[in-house]
C-alpha cells in the first residue's frame, strides 16, 4: 500500500511541527511524539493539525474509528479555512481505512467527495490518485467492470505527469491488471503487468514488488506453476528487503506467501505448502485488512479440502463465510450505487453551473461593447442577448433533465449499456492505452532512431489501424437496436477487403438465405460478427491459407457457423492461445458450442453453433 504523509504544517511552533511529523511515521514511538505534541498546543490551528496528523496515523495502522474521528474534526477546520490539499488527504486517508476495513461502500463515499476538490485543486497526482482508490474499492467488492472503467481514467489522467511521477503510472497499470486479473481476463492482465515492467528503468526495483507477485497470481491461475514460483519468490525477496528497512509490509508479505503456498500444495509439496500459507495468514491478520485475511482463508480451505481434511476445511470455511456476509451484501452494492448516481448528477450540475458563469461572461462583454457603439448599438444588443439568454437556459434545463431522467433509469440500462461497452473496455481502451505508452516510450530514444524503432512505429501504425476498426464495429452495434445477417455480411465484407492483401488468397462468405429474415439484437450481432472476424483473422494470421470459406446456416436450433481454411493445421489438443480462449469465451456468452477439426498440414474446420433469440 502506498502511504502518502505530506504534513505541510503551519503553527507557528516549529516544535510541534517536528514532534507530528515523527509521530505519524514512527509507529514504535507514536504514542510518546503525539503525547509531547499534544503538550505544545495553544490555538485552533494546532488542534487541527494534530488531527491531521491522528487521521494519518490511524489510517495506515488500520484504527477506523479513531482515524474517521480525527479526520472529521480536522477536515471541518480546513474546509472552514479553504485549505483545499489538507481536506484531500484527509478524505484519501479516511478511504483506506474504510478500505482496510471492508467498508467499500464508505470508503468510495469519501473518495467521491474528493474527486471535486482535487479537481480544484488542479494537482494531476491526486486526481489520478483519487480515481485509481475508487478503482481499487470496486476490485475489492468484485465489481470489476467499474474498476476497469475508473482504473483507465486514473490511467488517463496519472499518463499526463509520466515523467514527473512514472511511480503513480505503474500503480495505475497495476491496479487496471488486478481488475483484469480477477474478471477472468487473463491476457488483458498479463498486458497491463507487463506495461508496468517496462517502466523498471525509470523505478527502483524496491518500489514495484507487487507487480512481481500480481504476475505469479495470475500465472497460477493459468495453472503456469514453474513461472509463477519464479515471480512469486523473486517478489518475497523484494518485499522483505524492504521489511527489514523498518517499513511495514504485512500487507504485501500476506499475498506473498498465500500464492506460494497455493503453488506449492498444487505441486504435491504439502509441508512447504501449509507453512507458507499459515505464514500468509499471520501477515494478513497483522495487516488487519479484511481482504488480505479473506483471501488467506480461501486458501486454507481449498488447501484442506483438497487433502481430504474436512474439519480443518470446514473451519476455515466458516471464517471465510463470516468475512464474505460482513461486507459482501446487496445493502453494500445500493449503497455504492446510489454513491455513483449522486456523483454523476453533481458533475453534471456543476458543468452546468460552470456553463452559466462562461454565459454571463460573455453577456458582460457584449454590454459593454454595445454601449461603446452607441445607443442603438445597445438595444439591438439587448434584444438579442435576451432572446440568446432563454435559449440558452431552456437547452439546460433540457440537459439537467434529461441527466435526472438517465440517473433514474440507470439501473434499468446497466446491463444492456455494460455489454456493449465491453468490446471498449477490453479492445479499443486497451489497444489506445498501449499506443499512448508506447509513444511516450518512442519519444525517450528518438535522437537516432535505429532499425527497431523503425519498427515499433510501423507496429504502432497497424496497431492505431484496427483500433479505429474495433471503434467503428463498436459505435456500428451501438448505434442499432436491431441489426439483421445482411448488416453482418456487409461488416464481415468490408472488414475482409481490408485483409485479402495476398493475390493468391480466395476468401468466400455465404449466407443461408433463410436468415434474412431474421432480426438480432445489437448484443448477439455485435457478438457474432466478433466470432467470425476472429475466426477469419485466426486463419489469415497464423494458418497460410490459400483458400478460406466462411458458411452462415439456419438449422433447427438456431445458427451454424463453418470457418474452413486449407492451411497448414493445428493439434487442438495441444493449443491454448489467446485467440483460441476468447474465440471460445465469446461463443459461451452466446449460450452456444465450438468445436476445432484440424491435422497439421491438412487445414482447419472450425464448427460453431448458436441458438438464436431473436426472430
Amino acid at each position: 500500500m502506498l502511504i502518502f504523509l505530506h504534513l505541510a504544517l503551519t503553527s507557528y511552533s516549529q516544535d510541534l511541527k517536528s514532534l507530528l511529523r515523527k509521530a505519524a511515521t514512527t509507529a514504535d514511538s507514536a504514542d510518546y511524539y503525539f503525547g509531547e505534541s499534544k503538550k505544545l498546543i495553544i490555538q485552533p490551528e494546532d488542534q487541527a493539525e494534530f488531527d491531521f496528523a491522528k487521521n494519518a496515523y490511524h489510517a495506515n495502522s488500520g484504527e477506523l474509528d479513531s482515524c474517521i474521528y480525527f479526520g472529521q474534526r480536522a477536515f471541518e477546520y480546513f474546509k472552514g479555512k479553504n485549505d483545499l490539499l489538507k481536506q484531500v488527504y484527509i478524505l484519501h486517508y479516511m478511504g483506506v481505512a474504510y478500505r482496510m476495513a471492508g467498508q467499500y461502500e464508505e470508503a468510495i463515499n469519501s473518495l467521491f467527495q474528493a474527486i471535486p476538490i482535487s479537481q480544484q485543486l488542479g494537482d494531476l497526482t491526486w486526481q489520478g490518485w483519487i480515481l485509481q482508490g475508487i478503482s481499487l474499492n470496486y476490485h475489492d467488492f468484485g465489481a470489476y467492470q467499474k474498476g476497469i472503467s475508473f482504473g483507465q481514467r486514473a490511467l488517463e489522467v496519472l499518463s499526463k505527469n509520466l515523467e514527473k511521477d512514472p511511480r503513480s503510472v505503474a500503480i495505475a497499470l497495476n491496479t487496471l491488471a488486478i481488475n483484469y486479473d480477477d474478471w477472468g481476463k487473463y491476457d488483458s492482465a498479463i498486458f497491463f503487468h507487463m506495461q508496468v515492467m517496462d517502466l523498471k528503468d525509470r523505478l527502483d526495483t524496491l518500489q514495484f514488488s507487487f507487480t512481481y507477485n500480481n504476475i505469479g497470481n495470475t500465472l497460477i491461475k493459468l495453472n503456469r506453476l514453474p513461472e509463477a514460483k519464479n515471480w512469486i519468490q523473486r517478489a518475497i525477496v523484494i518485499t522483505e528487503k524492504r521489511q527489514s528497512q523498518g517499513n511495514d509490509e504485512s500487507y504485501d508479505l500476506a499475498t506473498n506467501y498465500t500464492n506460494l503456498g497455493q503453488i506449492l500444495g498444487k505441486q504435491g509439496i504439502h509441508a512447504d505448502a501449509k507453512a507458507a500459507l499459515r505464514k500468509g495468514l499471520a501477515f494478513a491478520q497483522q495487516s488487519q485488512s479484511l481482504e488480505k485475511i479473506k483471501d488467506s482463508y480461501q486458501a486454507l480451505y481449498e488447501f484442506n479440502k483438497s487433502n481430504g481434511k474436512s474439519d480443518s476445511a470446514l473451519v476455515y470455511l466458516e471464517l471465510l463465510s463470516g468475512i464474505e456476509d460482513s461486507f459482501f451484501n446487496l445493502q453494500s452494492a445500493k449503497a455504492i450505487s446510489d454513491a455513483e448516481a449522486k456523483y454523476e448528477l453533481a458533475e453534471k450540475e456543476r458543468n452546468l453551473t460552470e456553463e452559466r458563469l462562461r454565459v454571463q461572461q460573455s453577456r458582460f462583454a457584449f454590454m459593454t461593447l454595445a454601449a461603446i457603439l452607441g445607443l442603438v448599438g445597445v438595444l439591438g444588443f439587448h434584444f438579442f442577448r435576451q432572446q440568446k439568454l432563454k435559449s440558452i437556459q431552456k437547452d439546460q434545463e433540457i440537459e439537467l433533465q434529461k441527466a435526472l431522467s438517465k440517473v433514474e433509469t440507470q439501473t434499468q440500462l446497466h446491463e444492456q449499456r455494460l455489454k456493449i461497452s465491453r468490446d471498449l473496455h477490453d479492445n479499443i481502451g486497451t489497444q489506445l492505452t498501449f499506443v499512448t505508452l508506447g509513444m511516450d516510450s518512442l519519444k525517450a530514444s528518438f535522437s537516432n532512431p535505429p532499425g527497431p524503432v523503425l519498427n515499433q512505429i510501423d507496429h504502432l501504425k497497424t496497431f492505431t489501424k484496427t483500433t479505429i476498426q474495433e471503434l467503428r464495429d463498436t459505435v456500428w452495434a451501438m448505434n442499432q437496436s436491431q441489426m439483421t445477417f445482411e448488416d453482418i455480411q456487409g461488416r464481415i465484407l468490408g472488414f475482409t477487403e481490408n485483409l485479402t492483401w495476398k493475390e493468391d488468397l480466395s476468401l468466400e462468405i455465404e449466407l443461408d438465405p433463410e436468415l434474412e429474415k431474421i432480426t438480432l439484437g445489437s448484443f448477439e450481432g455485435i457478438s457474432i460478427y466478433r466470432i467470425i472476424q476472429e475466426s477469419l483473422n485466426n486463419a489469415l494470421k497464423h494458418a497460410q491459407a490459400s483458400v478460406i470459406s466462411a458458411r452462415l446456416n439456419k438449422d433447427a436450433e438456431g445458427l451454424q457457423i463453418i470457418i474452413q481454411d486449407n492451411g497448414i493445421g493445428f493439434d487442438p489438443s495441444s493449443t491454448s492461445g489467446n485467440g483460441l480462449t476468447h474465440l471460445r469465451s465469446r461463443v459461451n456468452e452466446l449460450n452456444g458450442s465450438i468445436s476445432f477439426h484440424s491435422v497439421s498440414g491438412e487445414g482447419t474446420r472450425i464448427e460453431i453453433s448458436i441458438p438464436l433469440q431473436s426472430s
